[in-house]
């Protein structure tokens, strides 16, 4: 058994990583499906266990982004557990992606589950009818004796065919949409849970500063920047949040490589009624046996 130092008593950590579409060995019949032999899947899973364990020290909280399932999340939490003797809640809700991948997440036995719920499943995009979100936001509220927190896990519609003569209007469009439908409920939800700790957390897929096109992480923190977009995003935040992911040192400031640039596009960001205190925040090397994007890391006095 692998041994592995647990968080101080009074710590609190949330992980956030992309797990490059992990899929798991059943064939589930969706067109886009990939089905990984026995071998390769238990291969990942005992990869994504140590590392959780190893080398992140147990988190109190894991948003994943690119899960097939609940049976792949159990497989995952299972392997855990005989590596540590921690046994994980998971959290899981089927999106509308076409290849099956989900969001999801892994919660320390000691934290009561309040809620989970599945924001904008049904919601769909003005200009076609389709879904605003293959990958529908999940929320959940959990709480440790009396203190509670919210998370909210995101992985927006990727930055992939922007510049698309056929495509780049209507991808541009949804990237706006699905900001504009988060920030709305952000505000919302600031208004109905007014002393609510809340982190929005999650692979983004946007830039800060943002791309020529739309500012995404600007209309999700509450302060847009459309000086030099193509569209036009509004402040719909009244209380913005802040972009705690903006305190990690600039060269060591990035999730994701794409064409040899060095990019964030997973971020983590709290309302300013949180109440855990920060300690550090950092991104992971990026391990691309495990993923292709870095770990996001954070941890807190709680």
């Amino acid at each position: 058994m692998f041994t592995s130092q647990a968080m101080a008593s009074g710590s609190f950590r949330i992980v956030s990583q992309n797990m490059n579409r992990l899929f798991d060995d059943i064939d589930n019949g969706q067109y886009y499906e990939t089905v990984l032999s026995t071998k390769e899947f238990q291969k990942k899973v005992t990869l994504a266990a140590q590392n959780f364990v190893i080398d992140l020290k147990l988190p109190d909280i894991i948003a994943l982004q690119e899960v097939e399932n609940i049976n792949t999340l159990n497989q995952v939490i299972r392997q855990i557990w005989q590596i540590s003797n921690v046994r994980y809640k998971g959290v899981l809700k089927e999106g509308n992606d076409i290849s099956g991948i989900d969001v999801g997440f892994l919660i320390k036995p000691e934290y009561r589950v309040k809620l989970v719920k599945q924001l904008f499943k049904e919601t769909k995009l003005a200009i076609n009818n389709n879904d605003l979100f293959s990958r529908p936001p999940l929320l959940i509220e959990v709480c440790k004796e009396s203190n509670c927190i919210a998370v909210l896990n995101l992985h927006l519609r990727s930055m992939i065919g922007l510049r698309k003569k056929s495509k780049g209007h209507r991808i541009r469009i949804k990237r706006l949409q699905q900001a504009t439908a988060i920030a709305r409920w952000i505000d919302q939800y600031q208004t109905t849970h007014p002393e609510q700790s809340l982190i929005v957390i999650g692979d983004m897929n946007a830039l800060s500063p943002p791309d020529q096109y739309v500012d995404v992480v600007g209309t999700l923190i509450g302060k847009p920047d459309n000086r030099n977009t193509e569209l036009y995003s509004q402040d719909l935040i009244q209380n913005d949040l802040i972009d705690l992911t903006q305190q990690i040192p600039y060269k060591e400031r990035y999730s994701y490589i794409h064409q040899k640039k060095k990019q964030v596009i997973d971020y983590l960001l709290i309302n300013q009624k949180f109440k855990p205190k920060l300690k550090r925040i950092w991104f992971s090397n990026i391990d691309y046996t495990l993923s292709d994007h870095a770990g996001l890391i954070g941890d807190f006095y709680w």
